[in-house]
């Protein structure tokens, strides 16, 4: 996964050159009034993501029918590369995107400051009018540089949890409860020792990869400082790798790639994996696609080891400049996450926790679910949310996260120590992001924004 989103990058990064000299993706003259509401505008739209973007649409599709009953949906979904890849050569070729794209959060970089999205804070969109909406740092990291272009509505946010079976905590004498297992893995010492406890050789282990317990200090993905100098030794950040090597040198990680290949998910699934961390949309994962059938034997917690509350990923939806279905698309972007309603049932089908703060305004939020031991865990995701903090996004995040991931991993395999293991990560990022990391200055200076 890790190798083919590197190669995805490189595409999207010579697509971005080519989105460039086709303009800033600005609405055209003859739109430049906003739309008029038309309920009854007869239309038939394509809109293009991954899972379980497909269940969330699925279910608010008849309250957006019983709104616009002449538009047409079509849902084109497929794995997350495959999509970003696909639309990539879509614009870039100038022809065969959806309507509406699914945008993940680590490629917004990508695009924001590229052309081929309509910018909607431009008319006939306006969606500037609905700024206080919607959570803050979210909005912000969709706006290009210079704060004129906006490419997407923000959907979802992902305030990061862990993610544990309360079945193999329990069988490995560990505390199984949340409020307990977060005591337990306060520290590193002590996740050390849940790692200890729950593995049994070649049959069970507590992670996927121990290369998480450093990389998860980065869920933000704020691997550089405004000053665009990397900062791969943030507080805690060091212990974490120290805690990585004692676990990889005992053998007590899977040693898989990551979480996101099939024996990872499989191993999720029987229990011979016992926790992952991500964004609270991976509870929508569990239950969709990766478990569904675990019920009741899934926990949730906060992040191990004293790091932040912090936001993985989460998703926009643009509209390709080159759609030729703009007035519906922005109908249906606006229905699914510019309502309470759709926003709510969105949530409730797949965890795709809403960045349209009214929509939190609901009893929904104290509900229990019994997919995850009857915890309220839409109550501790507003928890959460609430106290990440905004970060510095970059051109460069998406390929620091994967080079990040591989350095550190052949590091742990090759024995090294902590200081060994940044120096060759900082090494491997600058070599492989010198192209984008000199293309991000250029468009901070022509913002003004850039005087070093």
């Amino acid at each position: 996964m890790i190798k083919r989103l590197l190669s995805l990058f490189l595409v999207i990064a010579v697509a971005a050159t080519l989105f460039a000299a086709c303009g800033n993706g600005n609405s055209s003259s003859d739109e430049a009034e906003a739309f008029k509401e038309n309920k009854d505008i007869k239309a038939k739209i394509v809109v293009g993501g991954w899972p379980a973007g497909d269940e969330a649409f699925k279910a608010i599709l008849p309250g957006f029918n019983e709104e616009y009953p002449n538009i047409e949906v079509e849902l084109n979904f497929m794995q997350t590369a495959d999509h970003h890849q696909q639309l990539s050569t879509a614009i870039a070729a100038g022809s065969g995107a959806p309507d509406v794209a699914m945008l993940e959060q680590a490629w917004v970089g990508r695009y924001k400051d590229a052309g081929g999205f309509e910018n909607l804070l431009e008319a006939p969109y306006n969606a500037g009018s609905m700024k206080e909406d919607f959570v803050e740092y979210k909005w912000n990291l969709a706006l290009s540089v210079d704060g004129k272009k906006l490419v997407g509505l923000v959907w979802d946010i992902g305030p990061a949890t862990l993610f544990y079976r309360r079945d193999v905590f329990q069988d490995a004498g560990l505390p199984s409860e949340p409020e307990e297992v977060e005591k337990q893995l306060a520290t590193w010492e002590g996740v050390l020792e849940a790692a200890e406890k729950v593995y049994i050789p070649n049959e069970r282990w507590l992670l996927p990869t121990a290369v998480y317990l450093y990389t998860w200090n980065y869920m933000n993905r704020d691997f550089f400082n405004e000053d665009l100098e990397l900062v791969l030794d943030k507080p805690g950040s060091i212990e974490a790798l120290e805690a990585a090597i004692t676990m990889r040198k005992n053998g007590w990680d899977a040693q898989l790639p990551d979480m996101w290949t099939n024996e990872a998910q499989a191993a999720l699934a029987s229990g011979s994996v016992a926790m992952v961390a991500a964004g609270c949309w991976y509870g929508g994962f569990i239950k969709s696609w990766i478990a569904p059938d675990t019920g009741g034997l899934w926990g949730v917690a906060r992040l191990p080891g004293g790091i932040a509350d912090s936001n993985w990923g989460g998703s926009y939806l643009g509209i390709p400049s080159q759609s030729k279905n703009k007035e519906a698309a922005w109908y249906f972007i606006k229905y699914a996450l510019a309502t309470k309603e759709a926003q709510n049932e969105m949530f409730k089908a797949v965890d795709y926790f809403p960045g349209y703060i009214p929509a939190w305004d609901d009893p929904m939020y104290e509900e229990e679910d019994s997919f995850f031991g009857g915890q309220k865990t839409r109550a501790l995701w507003v928890d959460i949310s609430k106290s990440i903090q905004p970060t510095f996004s970059t051109l460069m995040d998406s390929t620091v996260e994967g080079v990040l991931h591989n350095t550190v991993n052949t590091g742990l395999n090759e024995g090294k120590s902590a200081q060994e293991i940044i120096e060759a990560a900082k090494e491997a990022i600058m070599n492989e992001t010198r192209e984008d990391y000199e293309r991000y200055i250029e468009i901070l200076k022509e913002a003004g924004l850039w005087d070093k």
